[in-house]
């Protein structure tokens, strides 16, 4: 693949995140009190790793070494842990 390919897909993924985690803190203002802190820490914590990818990203982009297919692997890994911790917090919400 490449490499600027693959920086538009992880854009692509990093944008749909942030979608959700929009909509994410939308419902926390409707949660009852006591869930409110936990959402509210939950969406915290999307934001850092989606901020953590996005670091990643522009490390990618900017490194100019044969090795960027390793760099790109590193941003897959960020993005499987921010979609995961994504898919749970909506599960959690959704289950209140």
């Amino acid at each position: 693949m490449e490499k600027d390919k693959a920086v538009a897909q992880l854009h692509k993924k990093i944008d749909k995140a942030s979608r959700k985690i929009d909509e994410l803190r939308l419902q926390t203002h409707l949660a009852k009190a006591d869930a409110k802190t936990a959402f509210d820490k939950r969406v915290k914590t999307l934001e850092e790793q989606r901020n953590k990818l996005r670091n990643d990203i522009h490390h990618f982009q900017r490194n100019t070494s044969d090795a960027w297919e390793d760099l790109a692997e590193g941003c897959n890994s960020s993005w499987k842990e921010l979609r995961t911790s994504l898919r749970n917090a909506l599960n959690e919400y959704r289950s209140e």
